[in-house]
């Protein structure tokens, strides 16, 4: 095989992180997720993150995630505005959000949501710095705060996000507590539509997928950590197959532990042909719109690196893309 870098020029889009927890990595593995947050994380973080972490370590992130070719990123974390002042730096189109909870009491939650009015002031009109709500998930944040911040997304007409059914005991004690499915939950509190995007949707049942594809929204699809975590596998074809938009994420380099779409674009593939039995099923070139214009859709993207959705559709068909699986992010040229 010859040395040459093989040359890779549609932008690809990470359409779930919280960049700054590059600065966790290698921490608590090993860990199911709530053992993960309760017992490692939510400490590390309390004792660590204030606006300097937060900005030293989205700085590598950001440096990290360019090198692997990624041109965009939806991120949700706190500080958000020490990550503002990162893109624009580097001049990377983001999507930001606060991480808004309300765990440790509604002070805490109405603190972040006052930030988040302020940011979305801020970068209203900003050329690529747009700002979302990202209440945390229906297991951290009650459902009136649930609403309060929907009811703020829909004022500006900007992007809802939410991690959702991640796992079995979040989908499991969501039944217990609520008589209803996570996403069943978000539905009958009225947040799901075109601009909500929920993150993970591992655990779903059939009556999920059709709700989730009615109100037309958008899902971010996180393998890696999903796997690492070992959280399960979300139904991605299941997903495709009713016509809901799958992009992908990296999740927090703490939990899964690499910047890079590419990789978590293969393992895409690769798992749903494998739980399901079918070589068939994500096609390179769907694999292709999974990590570009699936999450250009999802975070409400025009334009990345000067190629509109339709552009780089009609690249995706004009193009052979068999090197997806034995090619690696750093045998791409991605200039």
């Amino acid at each position: 095989m010859s040395n040459q870098k093989q040359k890779f020029n549609l932008p690809l889009i990470n359409a779930h992180a919280h960049a700054a927890m590059v600065g966790f990595r290698g921490m608590g593995e090993d860990l199911p997720l709530d053992k993960w947050l309760n017992d490692c994380i939510w400490p590390a973080e309390a004792k660590e993150v204030n606006p300097q972490f937060v900005y030293e370590q989205t700085k590598i992130a950001l440096k990290e995630m360019k090198e692997n070719g990624i041109a965009a990123l939806m991120d949700m974390y706190f500080f958000q505005d020490e990550v503002a002042k990162v893109a624009e730096e580097i001049k990377m189109p983001v999507v930001l959000g606060e991480g808004l909870l309300d765990v440790k009491g509604q002070d805490c939650f109405d603190k972040d949501i006052e930030k988040t009015k302020l940011l979305l002031e801020k970068y209203k009109n900003h050329e690529y710095i747009k700002i979302s709500l990202a209440p945390h998930s229906p297991y951290t944040v009650s459902e009136q705060n649930l609403v309060a911040a929907k009811d703020l997304a829909k004022q500006y007409g900007v992007i809802y996000q939410t991690h959702v059914a991640e796992t079995k005991k979040e989908f499991d004690d969501s039944i217990k507590v609520h008589g209803l499915t996570p996403i069943a939950y978000l539905d009958k509190a009225g947040v799901l539509d075109e601009n909500t995007v929920l993150i993970h949707c591992v655990w779903l049942t059939d009556e999920d997928i059709a709700i989730i594809a009615k109100r037309n929204c958008k899902v971010v699809h996180c393998p890696l950590s999903n796997l690492k975590l070992g959280s399960g596998i979300a139904p991605v074809a299941k997903l495709l197959a009713a016509g809901v938009v799958v992009a992908l994420g990296t999740d927090g380099s703490a939990s899964s532990n690499r910047l890079d779409i590419w990789e978590a674009g293969k393992f895409a593939g690769l798992l749903q042909k494998g739980i399901n039995h079918d070589p068939t099923l994500l096609p390179a070139k769907q694999v292709i719109r999974m990590m570009t214009v699936n999450g250009m859709k999802a975070l409400n993207l025009e334009k990345v690196n000067n190629k509109t959705i339709a552009e780089i559709e009609k690249e995706i068909e004009e193009n052979n893309f068999d090197y997806l699986y034995y090619l690696q992010s750093g045998d791409l040229d991605f200039q």
